[in-house]
């Protein structure tokens, strides 16, 4: 059957964003990059792999011209408009570069990283707008996600323009889609096809989005308001099962444990915890209840499905005898039966795991959690703080013992990742203390696919011994599409290509 032309997609978020700028500082927190797929594309694309390719919409080739310094030549598309008519250029990349790099700090953005080790941008020969060099001051495995302009340069170039214009209206589209109507009171965001497009027409006519929570939007996938809706635990019986889609997501759980303070400060008690944690149950735990197939995540690096997975992960198998030993071997007392008590000169061992409020399925593994170590003789005191407050009043101080959330993924190397073990000044490291630096930098210099894969599982293994994180989980990705949909659904790691999404004809 054929997609037919025409037609709208009815779609949603869970959150309004705070900013239609998927880079600045805030964006990073609500679903708006997801939201803003349709109208934004790339030199590169993500594969289902975790690899990448070229986007020929977007660029003629993509290369390393040099690897001391690295040098990667792009030769753009001179097709590629933005929104507004203007021709994407050398010129937006290097404003683009330079306003999210960090060096001003006028500018309100999510993350440098990667734009940081960028040393140069330099249009190509004949000062060529459609082709530019990118240098980097230090070679970088997953450089490809950082040479192609995600704003134009007029946007990029007035920082009070790049904070403040884009809070009820999105940034300019590079993409088959253009956002024509934001409607805040209704939580409705309307896209439709971009009239400056130059690649293949996308089929669909429009695009809408409505802001609502899971349960909302299973409710209106069964009541034929949505197209397609995300779906958890709690709104799983809420959509027909034979309309759902599952995939290994690309979000996993961890558990991590601050070494920075208290009886953590001890590897054995720390590779105690860590062979305590039942993973397999944790696994089961989060997707039984969506019919999903559990999957335990066996790397800190990568994921099941990207490339050089099964090279790297090594099973965390359970212990809970050796466990017990380690506790001993620390010093403390472990008695026998069903429910042990581990002490310490007649002192309950006693961790703390503080859970944000409103987050139920990551208090239900919490609690299992705990009751898992309960096993061997550790009490976990389980606290709910209220979600405004747990940054400054968890995070930042690192007041726990140990926590539990989900981190996204590592794509084209562990890059993205270390800034969760080190530097320990970091404000995303929350162990307590800071991974050596050489096999960071050593992955971070495998340009190699061979030599990139060897060096993140030696990463990986040493990251293991120093049990300062323990990876639980892959919570699956399960989402409701309904039937004569094609072409989005539930992936990895890959985005839809957003010109082939549509509706099948009527036969």
């Amino acid at each position: 059957r054929d997609v037919a032309p025409g037609g709208t997609l009815r779609l949603a978020v869970t959150t309004a964003p705070t900013t239609y700028n998927p880079v600045r500082a805030g964006a990073e927190t609500t679903e708006v990059a997801r939201l803003l797929g349709p109208t934004t594309g790339s030199a590169v694309r993500i594969t289902a792999d975790g690899g990448w390719e070229v986007d020929p919409d977007y660029a003629r080739d993509v290369e390393v011209v040099d690897e001391d310094p690295l040098t990667v030549r792009v030769r753009l598309n001179p097709d590629a408009r933005w929104e507004g008519g203007s021709p994407i250029t050398a010129a937006d990349m290097d404003a683009y570069w330079q306003a999210v790099n960090g060096s001003d700090d006028d500018y309100q953005v999510t993350s440098t990283e990667g734009w940081d080790d960028i040393e140069d941008v330099r249009p190509g020969e004949d000062d060529d707008l459609f082709e530019y060099e990118v240098e980097f001051a230090e070679p970088r495995s997953d450089w490809p996600l950082y040479v192609y302009p995600r704003l134009a340069a007029n946007v990029s170039k007035d920082p009070d323009v790049f904070n403040d214009a884009f809070a009820d209206r999105a940034v300019s589209s590079n993409g088959p889609f253009v956002v024509t109507d934001i409607d805040a009171e209704t939580g409705t965001i309307t896209q439709e096809r971009n009239p400056r497009w130059w690649g293949t027409t996308p089929r669909l006519e429009k695009i809408v989005w409505r802001v609502a929570t899971t349960q909302v939007q299973a409710e209106a996938f069964a009541a034929d308001e949505l197209d397609v809706a995300t779906v958890d635990a709690d709104s799983y019986d809420t959509v027909d099962a034979e309309r759902v889609q599952r995939a290994s997501g690309d979000q996993w759980s961890h558990l991590t444990l601050n070494a920075g303070r208290g009886a953590l400060r001890d590897d054995d008690v720390r590779r105690a915890v860590a062979l305590a944690v039942d993973r397999r149950a944790l696994a089961a735990d989060v997707a039984d209840v969506v019919g999903a197939e559990p999957r335990t995540a066996d790397s800190l690096l990568v994921l099941p499905g990207q490339t050089g997975y099964d090279d790297v992960a090594k099973p965390w198998g359970r212990d809970v005898d050796e466990a017990r030993s380690l506790l001993e071997k620390a010093g403390y007392e472990v008695s026998g039966g069903d429910q042990p008590k581990a002490t310490l000169d007649g002192e309950q061992l006693t961790l703390s795991l503080p859970v944000a409020g409103g987050t139920p399925s990551v208090a239900a593994r919490a609690k299992a959690i705990a009751s898992q170590l309960a096993e061997v003789g550790i009490a976990v005191k389980l606290s709910t703080v209220e979600p405004d407050d747990f940054t400054d009043q968890v995070l930042l101080p690192l007041d726990f013992d140990l926590l539990t959330f989900s981190w996204g993924p590592s794509l084209l190397g562990p890059e993205s990742a270390e800034a969760r073990f080190r530097p320990i000044t970091s404000l995303q490291n929350f162990t307590g203390v800071s991974s050596d630096a050489d096999l960071w930098d050593a992955a971070r210099e495998a340009l190699d696919p061979a030599d990139l894969v060897k060096a993140t599982a030696e990463l990986d293994a040493a990251l293991r011994e120093q049990t300062v994180m323990v990876p639980l989980a892959v919570l699956p990705n399960v989402v409701a599409v309904r039937e004569g949909v094609v072409n989005v659904g539930a992936t990895s790691f890959e985005q839809p290509t957003w010109t082939t999404v549509g509706l099948l004809a009527d036969e």
